[in-house]
């Protein structure tokens, strides 16, 4: 037990420390619960499965933020699920910058970078999250950086992505939220610096 144990990220340590769960289990049990709850938020299937998607992986990257006296996990997760939905239904009410991009089938490489409200700051730091997000997928290994690189930069659908490669539609899915998790791990310190210089 012990030696598993430090095989664990600090964030890992730090999420078992606040939830009492590993990362894996809390997912298995709120994912479906979640992507049901964004559905009725937003009209769009698969955004809403994105928006679940994200809420996982920023809770991961926040978990240091969660206060336990204050919340169940549940509750905390829900509203970072709340929050990302409803700023995605104000960016598609706005017309399409260069600091955030969106199609019309889900999210792309910059969407599941989080970005708090905040002053134009906060669009330079998201610029340079961008940057390094995309050296980071350069860097990922196969299957991951094909589907992250054509789902994330080139911006195809899931079925696209499915037809191109000859995979299962469910496999491309899987293969996408694998890869942005080694993503989210990849960037965190790197992100940490980031907001701490900036934020």
């Amino acid at each position: 037990m012990e030696s598993n144990a430090i095989l664990f990220s600090d964030q890992e340590k730090i999420f078992v420390e606040r939830t009492g769960k590993d990362f894996s289990t809390l997912y298995k049990k709120y994912y479906p619960k979640l992507i049901y709850y964004t559905s009725k938020m937003c009209s769009d299937p698969q955004k809403a499965e994105d928006i679940s998607t994200d809420s996982f992986l920023t809770a991961f990257e926040k978990i240091d933020k969660y206060d336990v006296e204050k919340a169940q996990f549940s509750t905390w997760l829900f509203t970072i699920a709340k929050n990302l939905a409803l700023q995605s239904i104000k960016n598609d009410k706005r017309s399409i910058s260069l600091d955030v991009e969106y199609d019309d089938e889900g999210t792309t490489m910059k969407d599941f970078i989080t970005e708090e409200e905040g002053d134009t700051m906060l669009h330079d730091v998201q610029d340079k999250k961008a940057e390094i997000m995309k050296k980071h997928i350069d860097m990922l290994k196969e299957p991951y950086k094909s589907v992250i690189e054509m789902r994330e930069i080139k911006r195809m659908s899931y079925k696209d992505i499915s037809d191109t490669l000859g995979k299962n539609l469910s496999t491309v899915k899987s293969q996408i939220r694998n890869g942005r998790a080694i993503l989210v791990k990849a960037t965190e310190n790197e992100f940490k610096v980031l907001d701490e210089m900036f934020l």
